[in-house]
């Protein structure tokens, strides 16, 4: 395929993808956050008063594909919903389809909670085996990351004695 075949392909692929169209501004929407990578929206179908979905401006299937920081618009949002709705939060990540993901573009939403708001987020607890935890312990265990610290030499300049400033 040349290059200009494989560009066709991925514009017809966004112009399927509903997200990316929100994106692109090809869909109606109504945006309440932006910036250079993701955007926050209200949900037209809500779970709640102030539903927001934050979307990848990329487009990602999976939350781990992403590489910037979605922390801040997670934070961002949350705290405008608090200000101004007085809510606490749900925040759903959906990843992948056993998760109950729907459309194939990465997505968080952040769901405000009312008293007696008739959302429930609940499972069957299992009760596990501590030879169990132990092995998905150490499977699981992220190491620490440590910053490399590189070593900076000094340049030593020789001074003549008479020229040296204490």
């Amino acid at each position: 395929m040349s290059p200009g075949q494989i560009e066709f392909l991925k514009s017809q692929q966004k112009q399927q993808c509903l997200f990316c169209s929100i994106v692109e501004f090809q869909t109606p929407q109504y945006r309440v956050y932006e910036d250079n990578y993701f955007i926050g929206i209200l949900d037209i179908n809500p779970a709640s008063k102030g539903h927001t979905i934050i979307i990848p401006k990329k487009h990602h299937k999976f939350i781990n594909e992403i590489e910037e920081d979605f922390s801040i618009p997670i934070k961002k949002i949350t705290n405008k919903i608090y200000e101004e709705l007085q809510a606490d939060v749900s925040i759903i990540i959906n990843n992948g389809d056993k998760a109950g993901q729907k459309l194939p573009h990465a997505s968080i939403s952040i769901i405000p909670r009312y008293e007696n708001d008739n959302i429930n987020i609940e499972w069957q607890s299992n009760k596990a085996s501590e030879e169990e935890l132990k092995e998905l312990s150490q499977k699981l265990m992220i190491s620490k990351e440590i910053p490399k610290v590189e070593e900076k030499i000094e340049e030593i300049n020789d001074y003549e004695e008479d020229e040296r400033i204490p």
